[in-house]
């Protein structure tokens, strides 16, 4: 083989990278021989100790890096945070992963700001816009232990459908703009599964496959958002409302159209995941 075939190596921060779509980035990345990973995350034992809570780990894991991995804090401060971090190496390409319709949001809007900390600092970068992700309704913090001890899926969505979006795939589109940044610099993609679903659709997945019956439950959203705090429970109010409005309804084929492969979609998510809410 010769030099000039050889793919030069390059070093790529994962933040998050215990996190859904932060493991799934790293386990992909590893595939590629040409790519150092580095794991950032505040979990004792990290690679790479990295804590948006800690801006002293900040500089160690971003230093000399050529890309990174972003996963947005869920914080009221991300929008300052994600401009600090940028700034320490503002050569880096940066895939940052936001949300679906973030591009539609007020520009003074929390969501909008932290894309927009990206865009206006980063010498390259790419947008993820992600619809709402499978791996919610196996996650314990979110609808798994509803579903699995109540038999409840419980959401105020409206009956709007939601296009849902397995982590693995936002991970695959993830890679693609990392392991060849210039292919997608300056894209944002908004990444969903292959069908919108209501989630009572979703709820009847859940019946068929695991053979008792998941009920729909559809609330109010200031019922869904009690014992938050004030900041949460505005993000979230946003959130629910932008569902119930149909923001999360578009699907697209930008999984195919990048990775090659058609997304998974929710009834195969659920059939690989039923011990979850057994």
């Amino acid at each position: 083989m010769s030099q000039s075939s050889i793919s030069p190596r390059r070093t790529v921060l994962v933040t998050g990278a215990r996190g859904k779509t932060g493991r799934e980035v790293v386990a992909q990345l590893r595939q590629h021989p040409e790519i150092t990973v580095r794991e950032g995350s505040s979990q004792p034992g990290a690679e790479t100790a990295f804590s948006w809570d800690d801006p002293g780990t900040w500089p160690a894991a971003v230093k000399d890096v050529d890309a990174v991995y972003l996963m947005r804090p869920d914080v009221p401060e991300a929008p300052e945070h994600v401009a600090r971090l940028v700034d320490l190496n503002p050569d880096a390409s940066v895939v940052l992963l936001s949300e679906q319709g973030a591009d539609g949001l007020p520009a003074g809007q929390w969501a909008r700001r932290v894309e927009d900390a990206v865009t206006g600092r980063a010498a390259g970068w790419t947008l993820l816009r992600p619809s709402w992700f499978h791996q919610v309704l196996t996650d314990p913090r979110f609808y798994r232990d509803d579903i699995r001890v109540n038999r409840v899926l419980r959401l105020p969505s409206g009956g709007a459908p939601i296009a849902w979006i397995d982590a693995r795939d936002i991970a695959a589109v993830a890679v693609a703009a990392l392991v060849s940044p210039a292919g997608h610099d300056r894209q944002s993609y908004t990444i969903t599964g292959p069908e919108a679903l209501p989630i009572q659709a979703v709820a009847d997945a859940l019946s068929t496959q695991l053979g008792v019956a998941v009920r729909a439950d559809d609330p109010p959203p200031g019922q869904a958002v009690e014992g938050f705090d004030a900041w949460t429970t505005d993000i979230l109010i946003d959130l629910y409302e932008r569902v119930r409005t149909g923001g999360f309804a578009e699907h697209t084929p930008v999984v195919e159209r990048v990775t090659g492969r058609r997304p998974t979609s929710v009834s195969e998510f659920v059939a690989a995941n039923l011990d979850e809410w057994r």
